[in-house]
């Protein structure tokens, strides 16, 4: 007589190696995501630090803000400077001349750096209500002295920072 169908101690065991493989599979996509969201921040950071690079050869200096704002509310100052939109106050203003002696136009968009978009799309993407939801810009110094930190809490404990004096993102266990 034939038999059909499987025995406990089978469907036990195969139970249990679904188990195991799932305990190794879970750990690993969960530090995938997390690795995927370091690398979007380290992304958007090169892009910011590109457009501060050409916003600081137009000007001679970058957009000076010394308190933290985020970047991609509209109504920050990194944020008006580098889209070149309407706004009476930084460099990138109506009729200004740049480091090389060119005059800025009067009708907005001024000097376009990054695109609107781009900017309000650079957001951090661990995005948890306890940790700061935007990628934050300061600055410390004056004039072409002046250095730029980009930063973004990925954790509790930890901030993916960049500035001006490095050309990859780093992990820092403190706030900027």
């Amino acid at each position: 007589m034939k038999r059909r169908g499987f025995t406990l101690i089978e469907l036990m065991v195969v139970i249990a190696i679904i188990i195991i493989l799932a305990a190794i599979a879970i750990p690993n996509y969960l530090n995938m995501t997390k690795r995927a969201k370091n690398s979007r921040l380290a992304s958007d950071m090169s892009t910011l630090a590109t457009a501060l690079e050409t916003f600081k050869t137009d000007w001679g200096a970058y957009p000076d803000h010394a308190v933290a704002e985020g970047v991609s509310l509209p109504a920050s100052e990194i944020y008006v400077e580098l889209t070149g939109i309407t706004h009476t106050t930084g460099l990138n203003i109506a009729s200004a001349t740049n480091a090389i002696g060119e005059k800025n136009g009067t009708v907005a968009p001024f000097q376009n750096y990054i695109k609107a978009g781009t900017m309000v799309s650079i957001i951090n993407p661990f995005g948890l209500p306890a940790l700061t939801p935007y990628v934050m810009y300061k600055t410390s110094g004056s004039g072409s002295s002046m250095t730029w930190t980009l930063y973004a809490q990925t954790d509790t404990s930890a901030w993916l920072t960049r500035t001006d004096s490095t050309s990859t993102a780093s992990v820092v266990t403190t706030a900027p």
